[in-house]
């Protein structure tokens, strides 16, 4: 019986060497997958409350002048990022925001805006493409001179909090992406392997 003992101790001993590299890469991906399952919203409770969620990017648009001073939250993907000094400028193509205050980019876009901040913006998070939200307030519209030659007025929101999608991850190393890495025993059912007794946990 004792020997019996010592036989399960060591497989048991040997299965968690065997899982250990695949279970941390499952584990990895599930996080990483659940990130954008479970994304959080992009700004604090005291950060949503000082903005009037009422005030919707329409409004802003047809009037911008009379809405000066207003505090509201928007969002988009970023068109282009101007750096100059401590002053950076985005130009946003506008999306309506979900319910956790990421843009929606499959609805309609009512138009373009921009945002004025002094935040520091990382080179590798803001950048053309990337979603983006803004918690700031509405000032004096700005001309601006698009692709095509003409001129448009556009609102301009001077951000308080300005927030982008983070970067993918970066890839994964080739030697790790090796079918060999994954043991063969994790293919079997309850991920046991031959020799492990069913109801051993």
């Amino acid at each position: 019986m004792t020997g019996k003992i010592r036989q399960l101790a060591r497989e048991k001993h040997d299965f968690f060497p065997k899982l250990g590299k695949g279970v941390v890469w499952a584990w990895a991906l599930f996080l990483l997958g659940g990130c954008g399952l479970f994304d959080s919203p992009p700004f604090s409770k005291q950060e949503v409350h000082w903005a009037d969620r009422a005030i919707l990017f329409r409004e802003i648009v047809h009037h911008p002048k009379s809405l000066e001073g207003q505090h509201v939250i928007l969002g988009g993907r970023i068109l282009n990022i101007t750096r100059k000094g401590l002053i950076s400028t985005i130009i946003v193509k506008e999306f309506p925001l979900g319910k956790e205050l990421h843009p929606d980019t499959s609805s309609p876009s009512l138009g373009l805006f921009e945002i004025v901040t002094d935040e520091f913006l990382p080179k590798d998070r803001y950048t053309p493409g990337r979603k983006v939200e803004v918690i700031g307030t509405v000032i004096r519209p700005a001309l601006l001179n698009t692709a095509g030659g003409h001129s448009i007025i556009v609102p301009v929101i001077r951000g308080r909090h300005v927030h982008a999608s983070a970067p993918p991850p970066p890839p994964m190393p080739m030697d790790m992406m090796d079918p060999g890495m994954m043991d063969p025993g994790m293919m079997y059912p309850g991920m046991m392997y031959p020799g492990m007794m069913p109801g051993f946990f």
